[in-house]
């Protein structure tokens, strides 16, 4: 093109031919596959904008027309091939104008348009928007001005279209809609319900996960288990369902799924994308922040078992922990602190000519270097009740929970078998399938018919491939027999005998906690005790409570007033794996001195008995509540009962050490000797047994036993205090000392 050719050639001012000489960028873009379907008039009034490039005098060979970026949101330039392109013939000097639609088509993101903007700047690009051509590298402020506000408001109208979605998904899963699809082993139904899979192959696939995981506990032990017996797993691959082998990443997706349970879970894993690259950072949330609705579809495992899968993997949980060493802190690494969640390491210390002594630290300070908390227990004490407590475990197995371990690998074995018989049977069902549909269709379809023939001959072939596999595999069937039960028991009850071998040292102890255990959370520890919890590579949580020296003391005392013997107490504190200060069980000389700090000892309690006893008769006390502050107060001397108090007041009367004797007339013996003396007064006046007993109850007097005495009371007292077997009362009031019968 000539100077005459340019001049002639209506176009806007800021165009120049030294532009014209350059490339003629028409940049399109759609938002998603959906819109370039469904909006394709949008795609193509994009392209015709290679007609203000024409009109402006660009030649048809420099007007290039990128839309390699169609389906590609403008929210990332990291996938835009088409975008990248541009701005690296811009970067090369090679374009001189850049079409779009509207500012949005180049970028959603302020930042990344900035970049865009600058570099049109620094080159000398032109950019037109809505069919106005502006000059970034001009003085013309004002239309840069327009251009990021443009972007700006591109950007923000994104976002109130992203939070206006969410908000109604978000309102939807509230009201019990799953707004998200499905994962592998359901399907969508009507809207927002999911239903189980049709297909059996799918269903059975995803119960056998959940089956080996309770068994095996580990995810690389089932995709071995998969790939030694030749089994796949289903993915869902754009909406249909692949079959291949499975790995451990699919199986960690589907365990933590809440869907198999029967719950539903919203915004379980919120997303943002990584300025760096544009890639998509994903992190779990909070399962307070869920949206959840319970019982929302079929389940595939009770809602119990899937909660114990998740304290099973969290318990596997790999977790960075110091070098097994030598020393001789067993719960090395083990440990963590319940009250900040860090590990607690061990420290030594030690006197001149002492061996190091090990204990367990976890001390955090603030940025001014002062404690925040500081827990310390001593390792002695751990170490020893923890590996009791393992070693109990370990060899708890009875007979009967060894034909109970042998019997499940039998039924493990016989599904192993059924699924193989399973496998053949679903060949079968393929062939059939096919064969079915090539004998239904009409011969005029030859394409077709080719096809379903070689889809009828795969199936063949793989029928043929599985009868091969299952007759190389071979599951052998053992009988269950006592001598394997025996074997069982005993290879478990030697575990002890390996931990106590001399030969066996301190990193073997290590080693075989840390196999069995997967940490041991230490919630509260004071001068008494430390509460424990230990977390078994299983999943099983167990607490444990391990006793200090105060706290053993404060057990005896309880477990003294509660009436137990020396032998109980000394084999109650054994069990929960208390030792001396070197190491070795408690004896029972280590409770009686324990009991004798106390206050606690037989004779002590002997003592307190008789004074008791001293006490309440001096007090005038019923016997029966005297029995009762003896079998409160000294229940390790009982049971008591009459015959007891009656040992102890003849005993008090011939005076025993370190107790005051009794004196010759108790206030009851007095109390009573008055009685017998009103009666003797009432019966020589000629009173009957009831006119005496108005009286003695005016007088204040109480009987014994009862409230106030009665006729036959004072008759049974007066007999008894005579020696009299009967008594007859005398007609003419006559002096009734002489009247006996």
């Amino acid at each position: 093109m000539n100077a005459e050719q340019f001049l002639s050639v209506d176009r806007p001012a800021a165009i120049t031919a030294a532009h014209v000489l350059k490339f003629a960028i028409i940049y399109v873009r759609q938002s998603s596959l959906d819109q370039v379907r469904e909006h394709s008039g949008s795609t193509s009034a994009q392209r015709d904008l290679r007609h203000f490039a024409l009109r402006w005098g660009w030649p048809e060979s420099r007007v290039r027309v990128i839309d390699c970026d169609l389906g590609l949101s403008g929210t990332s330039t990291s996938k835009r091939a088409g975008f990248h392109q541009m701005l690296h013939l811009m970067d090369a000097g090679a374009v001189g104008i850049v079409i779009v639609q509207d500012v949005s088509r180049l970028s959603r993101d302020v930042i990344d348009f900035q970049i865009f903007l600058r570099t049109a700047r620094e080159t000398g690009t032109l950019i037109c928007s809505n069919g106005v051509v502006c000059d970034p590298a001009s003085d013309d402020v004002v239309a840069s001005l327009g251009l990021e506000v443009q972007a700006l408001f591109g950007a923000v109208d994104n976002r109130q279209r992203t939070q206006r979605l969410m908000a109604a998904k978000t309102a939807r899963a509230r009201n019990g809609e799953a707004v998200s699809p499905p994962p592998i082993g359901y399907v969508k139904s009507v809207r927002g319900q999911w239903v189980k899979d049709p297909d059996r192959r799918v269903q059975e696939a995803i119960l056998r996960v959940f089956d080996l995981y309770p068994q095996f506990g580990s995810l690389g032990k089932i995709v071995n288990h998969f790939r030694a017996n030749g089994w796949e797993f289903p993915r869902r691959v754009k909406g249909n369902v692949k079959w291949g082998p499975v790995d451990p990443a699919t199986l960690h997706r589907v365990f933590h799924n809440p869907a198999y349970a029967g719950t539903y879970a919203f915004l379980r894993h919120p997303s943002r994308k990584r300025q760096s690259n544009g890639g998509v950072v994903v992190k779990r949330r909070s399962p307070s922040d869920w949206i959840v609705k319970d019982d929302h579809h079929e389940p595939y495992v009770p809602r119990e078992v899937w909660q114990q899968i998740q304290d099973m993997l969290a318990a596997r949980r790999p977790t960075l922990r110091p070098i097994v060493g030598k020393g001789s802190a067993l719960l090395q690494g083990l440990l963590r602190c319940g009250q900040c969640g860090k590990r607690m390491g061990p420290q030594y210390w030690s006197r001149a000519g002492m061996v190091r002594t090990p204990k367990y630290v976890c001390l955090r300070v603030d940025g001014w270097g002062d404690n925040t908390h500081r827990v310390t227990v001593p390792a002695r004490l751990m170490d020893h009740a923890v590996g009791h407590h393992v070693l109990e475990a370990l060899t708890a197995v009875d007979r009967e929970a060894a034909r109970t371990v042998l019997e499940r690998s039998q039924l493990e074995r016989a599904a192993l078998e059924r699924e193989r018989r399973r496998r053949l049977e679903y060949a079968d069902e393929d062939v059939e399938r096919w064969l079915r549909q090539l004998l239904d269709l009409s011969p005029e379809h030859r394409h077709a018919k080719a096809d379903l023939q070689a889809r009828y001959e795969a199936s063949l072939r793989r029928r043929e491939d599985v009868k091969a596999e299952l007759a190389a595999e071979t599951v052998p069937s053992i009988s269950l027999t006592p001598n394997h039960v025996d074997e069982l028991v005993q290879r478990t009850s030697r575990v002890r005998q390996l931990w106590m071998a001399p030969e066996r040292t301190n990193e073997d102890r290590k080693r075989l906690l840390q196999t069995v255990v997967a940490e041991i959370v230490v919630h509260r520890a004071n001068r008494e005790e430390a509460d424990l919890e230990i977390v078994w590579k299983g999943g099983l949580r167990e607490p444990l409570r391990v006793l200090r020296s105060r706290g053993v003391t404060a057990f005896v005392r309880e477990q003294s007033r509660a009436g137990k013997s020396i032998p109980v107490i000394t084999e109650e504190l054994n069990a929960l794996g208390v030792v001396t200060a070197t190491g070795r069980p408690l004896s029972a000389n280590v409770v009686v001195q324990k009991q004798g700090e106390e206050g606690l000892r037989l004779k002590d309690e002997r003592r307190r008995a008789r004074e008791l006893v001293r006490q309440g008769l001096l007090e005038n006390l019923p016997r029966p509540e005297i029995l009762r502050q003896l079998q409160d107060q000294a229940p390790r001397l009982g049971p008591w009962d009459s015959r007891r108090l009656s040992e102890i007041v003849r005993l008090l009367r011939r005076r025993v050490p370190e107790v005051e004797a009794l004196p010759a007339v108790l206030p009851a013996e007095e109390a009573k000797q008055r009685v017998l003396t009103l009666v003797d007064e009432g019966l020589a006046a000629g009173k009957d047994w009831k006119m005496i007993a108005v009286a003695l109850n005016e007088t204040g007097l109480r009987p014994p036993r009862g409230t106030a005495f009665t006729p036959v009371q004072i008759r049974l007292l007066y007999l008894r205090a005579h020696g009299l077997r009967s008594f007859k009362l005398p007609s003419n009031g006559a002096n009734v000392q002489g009247s006996r019968l």
